[in-house]
């Protein structure tokens, strides 16, 4: 790697409880570990309780690299949580708990001065569920006048108040990441019935993204960058856990696109990323170089 690059994760930060388990989670906390376990500078940019969690969520961040200086702590609500079931081809149903720290992030000071640094910000829909965060985030989106940010359109509902949000969030993006059940609640949403590939240009047209991904499961990604495309069918593997595995994609996605890789090799860097992920329990299991080289060798 030629340099090393400041990005960060901008959001919630939370607790994933499996029936007899537990892992750090959060998209934005999940993006922030891996695009450290890839040997760049990363930043949680978020708000925590001020309880045992929240003090479990910055150790485990700390083992894994990531810098934890602009995670907020709340002395009045605590740290979100999240329920998972896995259904037997480890896709995730989630159920979020309401009213936490991370709902009431609020840009400071130290979040505006360090904003102009960050090269890269990763953040998603979750994070602004509230006016207060969504504000607080799109500020400091703003702020990050020289950051590549990346949209996670992570949806799953239609209504007033998400359609805002989105656009909102599409306005101040350079890049954008769904999956296809997403790019159907979107497409439902703007009463759009083109196919994916049209509706994907509809979308890298009207907010002038950079890229657009969308992500096709066991069967790799598309990107779409200017006039050009690229599908990559990605790495054939038993998932057992697919939760993170969209933000393991983003963080490679992102990195890669910083350091001026072609389509081609981000989309397989991402893949690969993500199946990783998919065949550990947790959104944000350690892995090296080598895991990654290991799975192109055998599960292709």
């Amino acid at each position: 790697m030629a340099s090393r690059h400041k990005v960060a994760g901008l959001g919630e930060a939370l607790w994933d409880i499996y029936q007899d388990q537990k892992y750090p989670g959060g998209g934005p906390l999940n993006f922030s570990v891996h695009a450290a376990l890839m040997g760049h500078e990363s930043y949680l940019f978020s708000r925590i309780g001020d309880d045992s969690l929240g003090q479990e969520i910055i150790e485990q961040l700390n083992r894994r690299q990531v810098n934890t200086t602009f995670v907020q702590t709340d002395i009045f609500r605590q740290t979100a949580t999240v329920k998972i079931e896995l259904s037997k081809d480890g896709t995730p149903n989630y159920i979020c708990s309401e009213m936490s720290a991370f709902d009431d992030i609020r840009i400071d000071s130290a979040w505006e001065e360090f904003a102009p640094q960050l090269e890269g910000i990763y953040f998603g829909l979750l994070g602004q569920r509230t006016e207060v965060s969504r504000s607080a985030v799109q500020e400091f989106l703003k702020s990050s006048k020289n950051a590549i940010k990346v949209f996670n359109v992570n949806l799953r509902k239609w209504d007033n108040y998400h359609q805002q949000t989105i656009e909102a969030s599409l306005q101040l993006s350079d890049i954008a990441i769904m999956n296809r059940i997403e790019c159907q609640v979107f497409k439902q949403g703007l009463n759009r019935n083109e196919s994916d590939r049209d509706f994907l240009r509809y979308l890298l047209d009207t907010y002038q993204l950079k890229l657009i991904a969308l992500t096709l499961g066991d069967q790799g990604c598309w990107l779409f960058s200017g006039d050009r495309e690229e599908l990559d069918p990605g790495y054939f593997i038993t998932p057992i856990d697919t939760s993170g595995a969209g933000d393991a994609f983003a963080a490679g996605l992102l990195v890669k696109y910083l350091e001026g890789a072609s389509l081609t090799d981000i989309a397989d860097f991402a893949n690969r990323v993500a199946a990783f992920v998919a065949q550990r329990h947790g959104a944000v299991p350690f892995w090296s170089a080598a895991d990654l080289d290991n799975l192109a060798i055998t599960a292709l």
